[in-house]
């Protein structure tokens, strides 16, 4: 079976074929989006930036709950954006999950250079609520969208209850299952799927393609064009 990675590996080769230069990938929590983003830049010249590294810095951040709109910084991610687009190259903060006993908070900056940015997230690309129309101008600058569709969004939950437990294993600050059940209920629940996913491949409004999963987060089959 080909792996997640090895079609991620292929399809960015591919739009950087076509001259895309900034791609989304729309990836459920738990869905081992990070590492995909990690292992890709070992593997290939390609800038990897997440959501997550936008949220406000503490305590800002206090005001919001962490992944729901609003608790990003988005004119500085349009910046980011901005400046790759131009540069080839950007500045980035990096946040820090295990900061903040587990609340999280930004550590210093990173330097973004490649031939590509992807930008990954939970919610990269998704509409339909009018808490995400500030983050319409955001999407709009990305070229292509590439979407890792979870067998249900039941299935959601236990892998972002796998992710904390990995993070405590290793030694750093988490989130309890209560914090992580709040969190994922929280999301969908100002997101729900029906609205701010499914148009995503039902009515795109940007180049896009997807990627199935079965329930071990592995592909059921390979990235399919959508628009």
């Amino acid at each position: 079976m080909v792996s997640t990675l090895c079609l991620l590996e292929q399809w960015c080769v591919d739009r950087a074929a076509a001259g895309q230069k900034i791609l989304g990938l729309c990836a459920p929590p738990g869905s081992g989006k990070s590492w995909l983003a990690c292992q890709l830049q070992s593997r290939l010249d390609v800038a990897c930036l997440s959501l997550d590294d936008l949220y406000w810095p503490q305590p800002q951040l206090q005001q919001y709950q962490r992944g729901l709109p609003g608790s990003h910084d988005l004119p500085l991610l349009k910046q980011v954006l901005a400046d790759f687009r131009q540069h080839g190259k950007a500045m980035a903060p990096c946040f820090v999950k295990g900061l903040a006993a587990g609340a999280g908070d930004r550590q210093g900056q990173r330097l973004l250079v490649g031939d590509l940015l992807l930008l990954e997230g939970w919610c990269v690309g998704a509409r339909g609520v009018p808490k995400l129309q500030p983050y319409q101008a955001i999407w709009q600058q990305l070229d292509g969208l590439l979407l890792l569709r979870p067998p249900s969004y039941g299935r959601v939950m236990r892998w972002r209850l796998q992710a904390e437990a990995k993070q405590r294993q290793q030694g750093g600050g988490a989130l309890t299952a209560k914090q992580v059940a709040a969190m994922v209920l929280a999301f969908y629940g100002h997101l729900p799927a029906e609205k701010c996913f499914a148009p995503l491949w039902q009515q795109p409004q940007l180049p896009t393609w997807q990627l199935k999963l079965n329930h071990q987060r592995q592909p059921l089959g390979p990235i399919e064009v959508v628009y």
